[in-house]
């Protein structure tokens, strides 16, 4: 039986999500729509937005949910090259369970596809290679504003990324024990892409998958008629035929809710 996990969800508060992302009506959403365990992951792009992470947290002590739920964090690079807003101290004070991360923007003034794909596979490894990150998020997944805002060309094809470049953040995902995540909103059933992309992504995903990495599940979800599109992922598991063993799961008891 394939796992029906989803561990990339916001919340209100931060709002990236609008108010229909309540952590009470998360988790009554995705039990509909057949979730048998979750993940809370707002996003922690500067440290002053912990307060509202404290507000999560309080949300989750107040649950009484039948699935396992967890209580993690989304990050995003401080600047090119740069950090994250993260370290062992936060997560301990926080009582975050796992992060997920990775690169949100091409770091570019100019248009040139061969630096904005180098830029995205460096960061990529870079990701991969924090031990307190679990989930390297939405590999290739780009905002269509920056693009629009720029004028630039979509990016609306997977196949510019050499095999090269996905098979060394397959092995290296796999040597650090990183997951990378299959993504429904940003890479799946994103509106932007053309017919033929979710083929391609699947290729991209296949030649990762032969490298024998992990993968997690994530929604992306910022509004509560998201959750629905992680059955994308599910179905995406069916396709490249990836068992339970290689489907990520944060290790340890769940902050709420069934074992």
């Amino acid at each position: 039986m394939k796992p029906t996990y989803d561990f990339h969800t916001h919340t209100h508060y931060l709002k990236c999500a609008n108010q229909t992302m309540t952590v009470p009506a998360i988790m009554e959403e995705c039990q509909r729509v057949g979730v048998t365990c979750l993940g809370i992951t707002d996003h922690l792009n500067t440290l002053d937005k912990l307060p509202l992470h404290e507000l999560i947290r309080r949300d989750l002590e107040q649950a009484q949910p039948a699935m396992p739920v967890y209580f993690g964090v989304e990050l995003n690079f401080l600047g090119c090259d740069g950090e994250f807003a993260f370290n062992a101290e936060v997560k301990e004070r926080l009582g975050f369970q796992f992060a997920i991360g990775g690169i949100h923007c091409t770091y570019l003034k100019e248009y040139d596809l061969r630096k904005l794909v180098e830029i995205q596979h460096r960061h990529h490894l870079k990701t991969c290679q924090d031990p307190l990150i679990d989930v390297l998020v939405h590999p290739y997944w780009f905002g269509k504003y920056e693009f629009d805002q720029k004028k630039w060309p979509w990016f609306d094809s997977v196949r510019v990324v050499p095999e090269s470049f996905t098979r060394e953040l397959g092995q290296v995902a796999r040597e650090t024990g990183t997951a990378i995540e299959i993504n429904a909103q940003a890479n799946l059933v994103c509106g932007a892409n053309p017919s033929g992309y979710l083929d391609e992504y699947a290729d991209y995903l296949a030649i990762l998958a032969e490298e024998g990495c992990m993968f997690s599940p994530g929604s992306d979800a910022h509004d509560k008629s998201h959750l629905a599109a992680i059955r994308s992922v599910w179905d995406m598991f069916e396709r490249l035929k990836l068992g339970p063993e290689r489907i990520w799961r944060p290790q340890g008891k769940p902050f709420v809710g069934g074992g």
